[in-house]
């Protein structure tokens, strides 16, 4: 059985990236990827009246140092995608956040091909609404839990992502690889 952050690789080609999606667009569940046991499981539903605007997942083979988990994506999409599924993307830009004192970052990416944002090639090139849109969902969307307390640090362009997905693979490389 393929585990998707250990078995897939973080790039199909040059500058288009797997990512996986874990929490669909609308979802107000958040599903989160066991790479112990290889599957999909069911981590809490929101208890803010909160969904994910876009697609949510991560990318295999990176770390994130800083938080401790695979490197998060958020994949724009006018469709949604089902958790457990692998899109090729591009990578667009970058939004770093404090989560309660801990530095947490979330890549925005659009999936490759034929789409409604095959014309992007960097987070400026999204209709500024969705970022706006993602950035006030990444505020708010821990309103109701105790403790919990989400500041944004500042959104950022493409470079800025890709050097940062780098520095996450090579985090895997050195000390999550099997």
């Amino acid at each position: 059985m393929t585990n998707l952050f250990y078995d897939l690789p973080l790039e199909s080609e040059k500058n288009v990236f797997h990512a996986v999606i874990e929490i669909p667009k609308n979802s107000r569940v958040k599903y989160e990827y066991s790479e112990k046991h290889g599957c999909m499981m069911v981590d809490r539903i929101f208890r803010t009246p909160i969904d994910y605007p876009q697609n949510y997942g991560f990318f295999p083979q990176t770390w994130n140092r800083f938080d401790k988990d695979p490197m998060d994506v958020i994949v724009v999409s006018t469709e949604k995608f089902t958790p457990g599924v692998v899109v090729p993307v591009r990578v667009l830009g970058i939004i770093e956040m404090d989560d309660s004192g801990e530095l947490d970052h979330k890549i925005i990416a659009v999936p490759t091909g034929l789409s409604d944002y095959s014309h992007c090639e960097d987070i400026t090139d999204l209709d500024k609404e969705i970022i706006k849109n993602l950035e006030w969902f990444l505020e708010n969307y821990k309103g109701r839990e105790d403790g919990k307390e989400v500041k944004l640090l500042g959104t950022k362009g493409k470079n800025m992502a890709l050097d940062f997905l780098k520095d996450c693979s090579n985090e895997y490389q050195k000390n999550h690889a099997r």
